[in-house]
């Protein structure tokens, strides 16, 4: 079954809502793909300077890392680029799928990307050691289900949540 189907009328419309643009799509301009992530990626470390101290990202190196609503992909390079052990991304929209592949793509990067919903992840019991999540969760409608699975992935207390 797609990920579009089977969708409650206000996760629909939250998908609606997301696949019309990307989190921060409006900022990614330029004539080539490394110029719209570059310009992407700055615009959101100088609206948003707190992100990087909070997902404190050099941690990730060696770790399973799970990033839930990975929108264009600008945090997901950052735990790319610490060197963890394994690395996956899910998004609700195909858009910030594709987006994420196509920046991956651009800078030789590798993720496990998928198409999916942060209220029914698609992954074992303790599969990560870090779970990441930056201003997603909330936006789901049983939030405290988007949660519960977030904890269910995590193997230890590293959830990093905002």
């Amino acid at each position: 079954m797609c990920a579009s189907q089977n969708l409650g009328p206000y996760k629909a419309d939250v998908r609606r809502f997301w696949e019309a643009a990307s989190c921060g799509e409006i900022y990614a301009e330029g004539s080539s793909a490394q110029e719209k992530f570059r310009q992407h990626a700055e615009a959101r470390y100088r609206l948003e300077p707190y992100i990087r101290d909070f997902a404190r990202f050099e941690e990730g190196c060696g770790q399973d890392i799970l990033e839930i609503g990975i929108g264009m992909g600008a945090d997901h390079v950052e735990w790319a680029r610490s060197g963890p052990r394994h690395l996956a991304g899910i998004d609700l929209t195909p858009r910030a799928v594709a987006w994420t592949a196509q920046r991956f793509e651009t800078y030789g990067l590798v993720s496990d990307l998928r198409e999916g919903d942060a209220e029914n992840l698609p992954f074992r019991d303790n599969s990560f050691s870090i779970v990441y999540s930056w201003g997603v969760l909330h936006h789901s409608p049983d939030t405290q289900r988007a949660f519960l699975e977030a904890h269910r992935c995590s193997g230890r207390a590293a959830l990093c949540v905002s």
